[in-house]
């Protein structure tokens, strides 16, 4: 009997660590996939395009983006965004819904977003 159940139990356990495993090493192409996006620049704002949302509002300490919206559909000039905005895909325009021009994106790299002062605060 107890060899049995030492078996078993040495059994459980390299199961659940194998499985353990698998699990944490298909989590770990998550983080590939999201590194796929197009960072674009308009002003002082900064944006991160995937393939289903464009985020805003980044926070330099955090390094992420707060607010999401969802992009609608890709078209061959525009980019259709959730809440009836777009993106001409041509010249960069960002287009409000009621037509009025927000400003002109410019892709960019991400070593190109801020980045914290290593000398920190002098006030």
């Amino acid at each position: 009997m107890k060899i049995i159940f030492s078996s078993l139990s040495r059994l459980f356990f390299a199961y659940s660590k194998f499985i353990l495993m698998v699990m944490m090493l298909s989590t770990l192409g998550t983080v590939v996939h999201s590194s796929e996006a197009t960072y674009l620049e308009c002003d002082d704002k900064y944006y991160r395009l995937t393939g289903t949302y464009i985020e805003s509002n980044y926070n330099i300490r955090t390094k992420k983006f707060k607010n999401k919206q969802e992009v609608s559909s890709y078209g061959v000039n525009y980019i259709w965004l959730q809440y009836g905005s777009k993106i001409n895909r041509n010249n960069g325009e960002y287009i409000s819904r009621s037509g009025k021009k927000i400003c002109i994106l410019k892709k960019i790299s991400f070593l190109n977003l801020p980045a914290l002062n290593q000398e920190g605060k002098l006030f």
